[in-house]
C-alpha cells in the first residue's frame, strides 16, 4: 500500500485545498487493481467536530479507494485500503472547526463500482460543535500540510545503491511524508531516493546517518520531509520580492521548499538544518523553457538568490545541494548593449551569463573586445567547474585578500596552473592564447580522464606555427585537435592577448562541445 491516510489540518479544511474532487478516482479507475462488484458503505453513526469517523462496508475487491468530500468539495480523506474476508474499514479524525450540521460525502470503490454516502455533523444540543478529544493519534501539523504516512515496506529494495520511495502521488501541494525513521537501519549503507510529485530528492547514507542520531532512542520517531509547491503566481512573486537580485530570472519550472528532519511520537520535530554530504534534488524543466538559459536556483528567507546549476538530462535537472530550503528552475537572460545579436559570440556569451560563468565588465556592458587577465581567466574557469580552493596559492604576487585569490588557489590545487616562474602568478597579465591553451587542455585532460592527443599536423596550417612557445606547443596541439581553440586567417596568434569574447568562446568549447 503506497500510503495509509491523508489528513488535512484543521485549517486546511477551514480554507480548503485547491485540489479537484475527482482527481484521485479518475486517477485509480484505470489502474492495474482489480474491479470491485457491489462495493458498499456502512452508515456513519453520530459525529462530532474533532471526532474519529469511521467507514466500512463490504467489497469483493482486494483493495478499495476511499476519500471524503468536505462541503467546500475539496478532498478531506484520502486512502486505498486491503479487504479482508470481503470487508473493509478506514477511519480518520475530524477536524475541530468542522462547522455543526455540514455535511460530508464518502466515496469508496473503484472504476464504475463506486457508492456514496453521506454524514452531517452534530452538535451538542446548543448548536456548537463538540470540542476534539484531548488526545488524537495524528499531531497538529503546519498551517495547511497534509501529513502522508509510508510503511517500510513501501521502501523498494536498492538497486545500484539506491533504495527508494515513490510518493509522487501524493496529491496535496504542501505535505509531510513520514516513514518510520528505522528505515535508516533497514537500507543498510544505501542512499534513499524520494519521489516526489514536483521532483526528486536522494539522501546519501551520511544524511542518513544523522538523522538516526537525530532520532535517538524513540523507536516511534518517523523520518519527516516536508515539501510545499508553490504555484506559478507565487514563483514570480517571489521573484518580485527578490527586488535587483531577481532582475532577469523567470520561472522555468518547478519552484518548491522542502525541510528534513525527525517527528517525534510526542508530535515535536527536529530539523536537520545542513548535509555532511550533498543532497541531490532533481527538477522538472517546463516544456517551454529554454534549456540553455535554465538552471536551478535557491532563494534565502533572507531575499537573497543563488545559482545552484545542475546537470541537464532530457528534461530533468540535477544538483547537488547542501541544506534544504526554497529551491526552484529559472532562466536567466541578460542583455548587454555592445554585444548585439549579430556579434559572432552573442550566443555563448548569453548562455554563459545565463550559466553565470562570465559577467558583465558593468550593468550594461560585456566588453566583448576588452583583454582578460591571468586572474580574470583562472576565475572563469573555477567558477565554471565549481572548484573550491581548501589553503592558499603559493603564489608572492597573489594577495591573501584579492578577489581573485580563492580561484587561483582552487586552479593551483587542481593543477589548471602552476603560475609563470619564480613563484610568480602575474595576475593582472593579459593571458595570452597560448597561456589559455595550456591551461584548458589541463581541464579538459581532467574531465576525459586521459592525456589529450594532438600532433603536429593539427597546427601544420597556421602561417606562425614557428612562433608557439616550445613549452606550449603540445597544449596548443592538443587544443587544436579537441576543437577547444581555432585560427583565424591561417594563422593562430599564439602570444597575441585573449579578448573576453575570445575567452567565453573557449570556455564554451570546453564545457560544452570537448
Amino acid at each position: 500500500m503506497k500510503r495509509n491516510a491523508i489528513l488535512l489540518t484543521a485549517l486546511s479544511l477551514s480554507l480548503g485545498l485547491a485540489v479537484p474532487a475527482a482527481a484521485p478516482l479518475a486517477a485509480y479507475a484505470e489502474s492495474s487493481i482489480p474491479q470491485a462488484a457491489g462495493t458498499t458503505i456502512d452508515a456513519v453513526t453520530t459525529v462530532f467536530a474533532g471526532g474519529s469517523v469511521p467507514i466500512s462496508g463490504t467489497t469483493n475487491a482486494a483493495e478499495v479507494i476511499i476519500k471524503v468530500i468536505s462541503p467546500d468539495s475539496t478532498i478531506l480523506f484520502f486512502d486505498i485500503v486491503k479487504a479482508a474476508d470481503g470487508r473493509y474499514s478506514a477511519s480518520f479524525q475530524l477536524s475541530g472547526n468542522a462547522a455543526a450540521g455540514s455535511s460530508y460525502q464518502i466515496i469508496a470503490g473503484q472504476g464504475t463500482d463506486v457508492s456514496t454516502k453521506t454524514f452531517t455533523v452534530a452538535s451538542n444540543g446548543n448548536g456548537i460543535p463538540a470540542a476534539p478529544p484531548a488526545n488524537t493519534d495524528e499531531p497538529p501539523t503546519p498551517d495547511g500540510v497534509t501529513t502522508v504516512h509510508f510503511e517500510l515496506s513501501d521502501v523498494a529494495a536498492a538497486a545500484n545503491g539506491v533504495a527508494t520511495l515513490d510518493a509522487s502521488e501524493v496529491a496535496s501541494a504542501k505535505s509531510d511524508i513520514r516513514i518510520p525513521a528505522s528505515v535508516m537501519q533497514t537500507i543498510e549503507d544505501n542512499s534513499f531516493r524520494i519521489l516526489l510529485p514536483n521532483g526528486t530528492v536522494t539522501l546519501p547514507k551520511e544524511v542518513l546517518n544523522a538523522l538516526s542520531v537525530l532520532a535517538g532512542s524513540d523507536k516511534e520517531a518517523s523520518l519527516s520531509l516536508q515539501f510545499s509547491s508553490l504555484t506559478s503566481s507565487e514563483a514570480a512573486s517571489a521573484v518580485v520580492k527578490l527586488g535587483d537580485a531577481g532582475a532577469g530570472l523567470t520561472p522555468q519550472g518547478q519552484v518548491i521548499e522542502l525541510t528534513l528532519g525527525i517527528a517525534f511520537k510526542d508530535g515535536s520535530v527536529k530539523k536537520l538544518s545542513s548535509f555532511t554530504k550533498p543532497v541531490t534534488l532533481q527538477l522538472q524543466l517546463a516544456a517551454s523553457a529554454d534549456a540553455r538559459l535554465t538552471g536551478i536556483y535557491y532563494l534565502s528567507d533572507l531575499g537573497g538568490v543563488e545559482y545552484i546549476g545542475g546537470t541537464l538530462k532530457g528534461n530533468t535537472l540535477t544538483a547537488e545541494i547542501g541544506h534544504f530550503s526554497q529551491y526552484g528552475v529559472f532562466s536567466y537572460t541578460k542583455k548587454f548593449a555592445d554585444v548585439p545579436t549579430t556579434h559572432w559570440a552573442a550566443d555563448v556569451i548569453e548562455e554563459l551569463t545565463a550559466k553565470h560563468v562570465v559577467q558583465g565588465i558593468s550593468t550594461d556592458s560585456f566588453g566583448p573586445k576588452a583583454k582578460v587577465t591571468r586572474a580574470e581567466f583562472v576565475t572563469m574557469l573555477v567558477r565554471a567547474l565549481g572548484l573550491k580552493a581548501t589553503s592558499t596559492a603559493p603564489f608572492t604576487d597573489v594577495n591573501a585578500d584579492s578577489w581573485y585569490a580563492d580561484a587561483t588557489a582552487a586552479a593551483y590545487e587542481n593543477d589548471i596552473t602552476s603560475g609563470t616562474s619564480a613563484g610568480k602568478f602575474e595576475p593582472n597579465k593579459p593571458i595570452t592564447r597560448e597561456e589559455m591553451a595550456l591551461m584548458i587542455t589541463r581541464v579538459y585532460e581532467k574531465q576525459h580522464g586521459q592525456a589529450t592527443s594532438g600532433s603536429a599536423a593539427d597546427i601544420d596550417a597556421f602561417q606562425d606555427k614557428n612562433a608557439i612557445s616550445s613549452w606550449a606547443k603540445e597544449a596548443v596541439e592538443a587544443a587544436v585537435h579537441a576543437g577547444l581553440l581555432v585560427g583565424s586567417d591561417h594563422l593562430f596568434s599564439p602570444r597575441s592577448n585573449t579578448t573576453r569574447a575570445e575567452a567565453a568562446q573557449a570556455l564554451y568549447n570546453l564545457l560544452f562541445r570537448a
